[in-house]
């Protein structure tokens, strides 16, 4: 079938209409076969947070999600499980509320790629100034990137860097907001902002998910297997509230941040 077409052309494919070129996966040189999603891993485009809290009857956690207004789509997943009866909400443009709390920090599923930890080696009380001095980076290569202040629970988005310093205009969401001697940090592209422990949101514009599940004796799991596409520079207020005491929820959610292309 092949015998007609060029060498040149054999590394496309045909799609009954046009020509298309096959990829290649950079970490592993071969032909991207991989769903888009693995494919977002290995390009250190996929993050992930987990936690944990317990809680009381009618106790209730509230989280902050702002996605990103830099053109990337959040594709959205998560698996949430409880040892008693647990309800959880998702809340679109939510508002009003939602101060306090602290910075979650993310994590890239990729450690290898647009990903780097250590800790400040600088002083203490820094607002502005991350120093690494184990660090050799290229100049401004960091810039637009975010990094996490993972003890302080504060984060920033970085304007410039040089070979061992990361500067942010402000750190915010955490108890300090500043850097001080060996607080760890982790840089990566990922440009959500997940704040954990905030105060009730009091208005949202919809509600798009509502699940209750488990039992008082044995608890239960809510995986959402298909993905959400948030919307781009919105705020979103996730909820989980006990009905039952010393209930202990565990939380894991995962995407990538992706420029649509559809346009």
């Amino acid at each position: 079938m092949l015998s007609g077409i060029p060498k040149v052309f054999r590394m496309f494919g045909w799609n009954g209409t046009n020509w298309r070129s096959v990829t290649i996966d950079k970490t592993t040189r071969s032909l991207s076969a991989i769903s888009y999603e693995h494919h977002e891993v290995h390009g250190g485009s996929h993050f992930y947070i987990e936690g944990y809290a317990t809680l009381g009857v009618a106790g209730t956690l509230f989280v902050k999600m702002v996605t990103p207004n830099i053109g990337t789509w959040s594709h959205f997943l998560w698996d949430i499980g409880s040892n008693g009866i647990l309800t959880t909400t998702l809340d679109e443009d939510a508002t009003g509320g939602m101060a306090g709390g602290a910075v979650v920090t993310t994590h890239a599923n990729n450690r290898n790629v647009s990903c780097w930890t250590g800790r400040h080696t600088g002083g203490d009380g820094e607002a502005t100034v991350l120093t690494d001095s184990t660090k050799t980076w290229t100049t401004n290569a960091l810039a637009g990137l975010q990094v996490f202040n993972t003890l302080d629970g504060s984060s920033g988005v970085i304007l410039s860097n040089t070979a061992n310093t990361v500067t942010v205009a402000s750190l915010a969401g955490g108890t300090d907001n500043d850097w001080d001697t060996n607080d760890e940090y982790e840089i990566n592209k990922s440009r959500m902002v997940i704040t954990s422990g905030v105060t009730v949101c009091t208005d949202y514009n919809q509600r798009i998910s509502n699940v209750s599940f488990g039992s008082k004796a044995s608890g239960g799991t809510h995986v959402r297997g298909d993905e959400i596409i948030l919307k781009q520079n919105t705020v979103y207020c996730r909820s989980f509230t006990s009905a039952v005491a010393t209930n202990l929820v565990n939380f894991k959610a995962s995407w990538y941040e992706h420029t649509d292309r559809s346009a």
